[in-house]
């Protein structure tokens, strides 16, 4: 990387560890949104990170290590910082039209307004075919009906992406992106959704009924939401597999630190053999996983099949990882004051957002469907 991102990856990883770590457990347990955490990234300009397309993808490399240190030390600030950036900026910036992109693209890349992507229903599977999200054609524009299930920073944000079933006034049919304005009268979002971790990032389901956009509020002017969802959902990720990752660094620093504290009675927990070979395991996996992901981010991150195993293997290397850092630590573990308790449902949320790990499975197998 350039002398420039490594100088803002070392503020981020300065700023992660002298601020964010003192103020995750409270945001864990009061659930507020930590608005002032965000400003700070706004100052550091780090969206903008993502209009850069002539580095050789360098600067989609600083993002995800920004969301792997962010991680580190507070999850959910990460998946609100990943929420911004692929689910918003960077669909808007690849697709959008000039005319969406100068109304919108400058306030969300410096922080004047927040985006969401509404595409998961409660029967869909994750399946585009079962959506149940119309937008109707009609003479002056569409009109959307439709209900989306745990849209991430929607009850803070001021446009959404919404994924529906288009029908043009011909009569032909497909899948759109639609940006609508959370202002807009027929939107209705929900109260907050209570999550086993990353609590601090807000998730809300959102109501349509008959919400009346222009012919222009269609991403990119074009019904190509398949395509866009796809390669959208591959950034996305992309970026919770660096998430799932930094947590996993995060509960084995931690661990090690717990486990080689001084006591004053018997052996530090590190002095154990049996303590030492699980986190030589902890420290292997994660070792393999980031390199694994290195991998992916400078070769293939374009691939929905290599993201596809990044993700599935980073989330499940956090949630293992975190559980072993449980079971060294013990009591102190599973106490609601620490750090640890909540790295392991941290972990187990990056294994369902952004698509299950059952979801990524058949993606990784669906190649063989049509080759053997």
């Amino acid at each position: 990387m350039t002398a420039d991102y490594q100088a803002l990856l070392q503020q981020v990883r300065e700023y992660a560890k002298s601020e964010l770590a003192d103020v995750a457990q409270y945001f864990d347990s009061t659930e507020e949104f930590p608005q002032t955490q965000l400003d700070k990234f706004l100052e550091l300009d780090i969206f903008r990170l993502l209009l850069n397309e002539e580095d050789q993808g360098d600067s989609l490399h600083a993002f995800m290590e920004i969301i792997r240190l962010v991680s580190k030390e507070f999850a959910a600030m990460a998946s609100i910082l990943l929420t911004q950036g692929t689910y918003a900026i960077w669909p808007l910036h690849r697709y959008g039209t000039k005319r969406q992109k100068d109304a919108y693209l400058e306030k969300l890349v410096s922080g004047e307004i927040l985006g969401a992507f509404a595409k998961h229903e409660a029967q869909d599977e994750g399946d585009l075919n079962l959506m149940q999200t119309t937008a109707i054609e009609t003479s002056s524009g569409w009109i959307i009906n439709g209900e989306k299930e745990t849209v991430s920073n929607v009850t803070q944000a001021s446009l959404i992406f919404v994924v529906a079933k288009a029908r043009k006034l011909n009569g032909d049919e497909s899948i759109g992106l639609f940006l609508v304005e959370t202002n807009q009268p027929g939107v209705e979002i929900g109260a907050p959704t209570e999550k086993m971790g990353i609590r601090a990032l807000p998730v809300a389901p959102v109501v349509f009924k008959d919400v009346k956009v222009d012919k222009d509020a269609v991403l990119g002017g074009l019904l190509a939401g398949k395509e866009q969802v796809e390669n959208i959902f591959t950034k996305i990720k992309l970026a919770i597999a660096m998430q799932a990752l930094g947590i996993s660094q995060g509960a084995l620093e931690k661990g090690l630190h717990y486990a080689s504290l001084n006591r004053n009675f018997g052996k530090r927990l590190i002095d154990i053999e049996n303590t030492q070979l699980i986190l030589a395991e902890a420290k292997a996996k994660t070792f393999s996983n980031c390199t694994m992901l290195e991998h992916v981010i400078l070769k293939h991150a374009d691939d929905p099949i290599q993201v596809a195993m990044a993700k599935l293997a980073a989330s499940e290397t956090a949630s293992e990882v975190t559980e072993a850092i449980i079971s060294v630590t013990g009591g102190y573990g599973y106490m609601r004051n620490n750090d640890i308790e909540r790295f392991v449902r941290d972990a187990k949320v990056t294994s369902i957002y952004g698509g299950s790990s059952t979801s990524q499975k058949k993606l990784i197998a669906k190649p063989w469907l049509n080759n053997y």
